[in-house]
């Protein structure tokens, strides 16, 4: 049966030099009636080799130009062509944010691209990626001065609305007024104390932004508010809280700074295996059904998501997960909590309830307050215990501990939340396919919620998770035993 060359209903199928070869000779051979293959090292083999050759490159020009087409096969430029298609582009190199607690003058402000820098060996910069003004209408904390002590003023702090008066006595010092104002203020939502003779407001929520007014009696010493700085540098930047503390760019009014909350992740420019594996998600950023396009929206625009699951409840009763009746729950690895509450406000379809234990705050058409919920999934952490014997028809490669390894971190990166993990049809199949001289592979697996735990006894099958869980694992947890 003659073999079918060009695009194929199996894809495309091209001619290497060998077949050519066989083609060019059997049809000089039939035409001049004589053997062309007799004498390898004739004029006539050496000219049809060296034509043969560059028709070869020809087939395989071909061959890269109908891959170029696709996504799946695609790389460099062409796979940026090929994804435009659907309405995408790659994830280009983008800055670490950092939200950081600027204690200030009130009324200072921070210019964009102010620098300041990390107390860390060596040293990382940080750029203001606004133009921020600190004061007391969005404060995270504050120092409050007495301004005029004098007896029966009555001297009154309002926090987000609420009122917190105190009335001086007739021998009250500034320090004797501010301790009667904190013991005044009775809200759940501050830490209040006095340090000398100034009354200190902190926020018991690092990230949340309060708004102050003072009677005329009172003023502020130092105002906090939260400032975003981008890394100087493109990449993912991981830092403890209280290392981003020096002062670089002298501004006006700024006293201190430290970062006490999670970073925004940055990035490097999206890989090639990056693109297609996020392809699929951000492709129903076209979708019309609502789960999908919240996803999509989540995955594709929103820094730091791993992984994203989506769950509606379109019954007019709560569902066995606890669902509200009409509602959506987003299960999201990663990311910051405001940009993933934003993406679910945007797409979600009016009426329809956000559920879950994380509440953010947003700000509807008209500016009315919005919470928007979603959850974080808990971790399941999965230990590996992966048996391969040698088929000992071709050697194992040196690193096939490694190769394994790193085709488990793989799948693994891939789970959603609510995925259960099947070590056969994720992992083995790979393993057999792409690392050879393996005869016979076969997984266990031990699960646990805290990763502490060890491990005491394998078992094959698939491990089951919950809609609102993760199965993470690493390397550490990954054994490879070989033969038995």
């Amino acid at each position: 049966m003659n073999k079918a060359f060009g695009v194929t209903p199996h894809g495309v199928v091209i001619k290497r030099l060998d077949t050519i070869l066989d083609e060019l000779h059997a049809d000089l051979s039939k035409d001049w009636g004589v053997n062309t293959r007799l004498n390898p090292k004739s004029l006539l083999n050496v000219q049809l080799t060296a034509f043969g050759d560059k028709l070869a490159e020809l087939w395989e020009f071909g061959e890269q130009i109908y891959n170029a087409m696709y996504p799946y096969s695609a790389e460099g430029a062409a796979l940026d062509n090929a994804i435009q298609f659907g309405g995408i582009t790659r994830d280009e190199a983008r800055p670490a944010f950092y939200p950081v607690h600027a204690e200030c003058v009130e009324g200072a402000t921070i210019p964009r691209g102010s620098k300041i820098r990390t107390n860390t060996n060596p040293a990382i910069d940080f750029l203001a990626a606004y133009d921020a003004h600190v004061n007391r209408n969005a404060f995270n904390a504050a120092k409050v001065r007495v301004a005029v002590v004098q007896p029966g003023f009555i001297y009154t702090v309002a926090l987000d609305g609420s009122l917190y008066s105190y009335t001086s006595g007739q021998a009250d010092t500034a320090a004797a007024i501010s301790a009667g104002l904190a013991e005044a203020i009775d809200n759940d939502g501050f830490g209040v104390s006095v340090e000398g003779s100034l009354l200190v407001i902190v926020s018991l929520k690092a990230n949340q932004a309060h708004e102050m007014v003072l009677s005329g009696n009172l003023t502020t010493e130092s105002v906090t508010g939260i400032v975003n700085y981008a890394s100087e540098a493109d990449g993912d930047i991981a830092l403890p809280n209280g290392t981003i503390t020096e002062i670089v760019t002298a501004v006006p009014g700024l006293i201190s700074v430290v970062n006490l909350l999670p970073r925004v992740p940055g990035r490097l420019t999206e890989t090639d295996a990056e693109v297609r594996r996020s392809y699929a998600d951000k492709i129903f950023s076209r979708s019309n059904r609502m789960i999908e396009s919240i996803k999509s929206a989540i995955m594709g625009e929103v820094p730091g998501v791993r992984a994203v699951a989506g769950y509606q409840n379109d019954k007019h009763y709560q569902d066995e997960y606890g669902r509200w009746p009409n509602c959506v729950e987003m299960v999201v690895d990663g990311g910051n909590e405001l940009e993933v509450a934003l993406r679910i406000f945007d797409k979600k379809t009016d009426g329809i309830q956000a559920f879950g234990s994380v509440e953010v705050v947003v700000l509807g058409d008209e500016g009315e307050p919005i919470t928007i919920r979603f959850n974080r999934p808990e971790y399941v952490y999965i230990w590996y215990k992966i048996a391969v014997t040698h088929s000992h028809t071709e050697p194992l490669p040196p690193n096939y501990v490694e190769a394994i390894q790193s085709i488990v971190l793989e799948e693994m990166d891939k789970i959603e939340p609510g995925k259960p993990v099947i070590p056969q049809k994720m992992i083995e199949h790979r393993i057999y396919a792409t690392i050879p001289g393996i005869g016979f592979v076969q997984t266990s697996t031990f699960s646990a919620v805290d990763p502490n735990e060890q491990p005491d006894e394998y078992a094959t099958g698939i491990v089951q998770i919950a809609p609102r869980q993760r199965a993470v694992t690493e390397a550490s947890r990954i054994g490879v035993l070989l033969d038995g």
